[in-house]
């Protein structure tokens, strides 16, 4: 008796088979990722059906979106953004001219860009283990960690929270207690061998004591920094730095 498999179970054990993985998004020099800035994609109608292509350069075609539908940008540069959308071959990831959308929102893009200046800055801060004014709470805590002291201050002008740092280093200090020593001399007369010398006496034993050598005051005022106390050896640094605030991109 022959068994026949039903039609549908074969085309899925077939497209399983053949199944591609997706590849991981190469990111373009230059462009402005909004996921950079925790922000979600920007929603955008298509103005026509719209040729989108893998690269910047317009080079590698990708498809054509179909009309109408509201697609997701998710990167943007000088005069094309990286959308996400519906191809006539389904969906697609891809480039394209901003000609082929809705106007964006107002300052869009310059303010991005100074949103990204502001994230190199903070990075950089944050790779150097610094705090800045203007820096925001979750930022701090990238660039610190945990406070060891956490205190609220509320007076007329609202209420502020101060996060005090300690920094630590390590001091050496050595004891001296009775004990045997021993000192081992390489023997010339013999290869490989060595002449073992002992005799008792006192024995130097060194540990490192952990110091509290500076502290650092950060105070937040709407989650922002808003002043930093520091004394000598503290984990900022010298000089204080300053930061803009985060920047309202959207409007």
């Amino acid at each position: 008796m022959k068994l026949f498999r039903p039609l549908a179970l074969v085309v899925t054990l077939l497209a399983a088979e053949t199944e591609v993985p997706a590849s991981p998004i190469i990111r373009e020099p230059g462009a402005i990722y909004l996921s950079d800035f925790g922000l979600k994609p920007l929603r955008i109608r298509i103005l026509r059906p719209a040729p989108c292509y893998f690269d910047v350069g317009m080079a590698r075609y990708a498809g054509t979106l179909r009309f109408p539908q509201i697609v997701q940008v998710e990167a943007l540069m000088e005069t094309v953004c990286r959308i996400r959308g519906n191809a006539q071959q389904g969906g697609v990831a891809a480039w394209i001219s901003y000609n082929e959308l809705e106007p964006l929102p107002e300052g869009l893009l310059a303010n991005l860009k100074k949103s990204e200046e502001r994230r190199k800055l903070v990075d950089a801060l944050i790779a150097k283990k610094e705090v800045a004014i203007g820096m925001t709470i979750d930022e701090v805590g990238r660039s610190l960690g945990r406070p060891q002291k956490t205190t609220n201050r509320a007076d007329k002008e609202g209420t502020q929270q101060i996060w005090e740092f300690i920094k630590y280093e390590l001091v050496p200090q050595t004891t001296y207690a009775p004990g045997f020593s021993q000192t081992i001399i390489p023997n010339p007369g013999k290869q490989g061998g060595v002449i073992v010398q002992g005799g008792s006496g006192y024995v130097a034993n060194t540990i490192y004591v952990k110091v509290p050598v500076g502290t650092l005051k950060v105070s937040f005022n709407d989650g922002l920094v808003e002043a930093l106390d520091q004394t000598e050896g503290t984990t900022a640094g010298g000089q204080v730095s300053i930061v803009t605030p985060p920047i309202n991109v959207y409007w």
